[in-house]
C-alpha cells in the first residue's frame, strides 16, 4: 500500500455530532462580531456626549463665575444666573458655590445606536466644572 491509497483510506469522515456546527457558529459569530463594534461605536459616542456635557457646564460655570460683568452683586446671584445658562442649554443639574467659585454639575443620557440589540439602551454621561467668581470693579 503506498502513501496515496494510505491517505484515501483513512479519511476522517465527520461525526454525526459534528454535523452542523459550522452553521451555529456563524451567527454566533456574527453577534460576537456586532457587539464588539457596537461597544466600539457606542462607548465613544458616550465619551464624545460627556465631552459636549463638560464643555456646556463650564461654558455656564464661565458665566455664572463672571455674572459680575452681566450686574450681579452677590454669590447667589451669580448662582441664578448659572441655572439660567443651564435651562437656556435645555440641561438640568445643579450650581454650587463657596463664596469664590462656582462649580457646575450636569448629568445627561446617551442613547446607544448598536448596544440595543443586547438591551442596553442608555449610558450615563456626567459633567462637571468650576470657574472663579469675577468680583465687580
Amino acid at each position: 500500500m503506498n502513501v496515496i491509497s494510505w491517505n484515501r483510506s483513512h479519511r476522517r469522515t465527520p461525526r454525526a455530532w459534528e454535523e452542523g456546527r459550522i452553521v451555529a457558529m456563524v451567527p454566533l459569530a456574527s453577534l460576537a462580531a456586532l457587539i464588539c463594534v457596537g461597544i466600539g461605536v457606542d462607548f465613544s459616542g458616550q465619551t464624545i456626549a460627556e465631552q459636549n456635557l463638560r464643555d456646556q457646564a463650564s461654558y455656564c460655570a464661565r458665566t455664572g463665575g463672571g455674572a459680575s460683568t452681566l450686574g450681579a452683586t452677590n454669590t447667589a446671584q451669580a448662582i441664578d444666573i448659572a441655572y439660567q445658562c443651564l435651562s437656556a442649554q435645555g440641561l438640568s443639574g445643579t450650581v454650587t458655590s463657596d463664596g469664590t467659585s462656582i462649580t457646575v454639575d450636569v448629568h445627561s443620557i446617551y442613547s446607544t445606536k448598536i448596544l440595543t440589540i443586547v438591551a442596553v439602551n442608555e449610558l450615563p454621561v456626567h459633567g462637571v466644572a468650576s470657574s472663579d467668581i469675577l468680583q465687580g470693579r
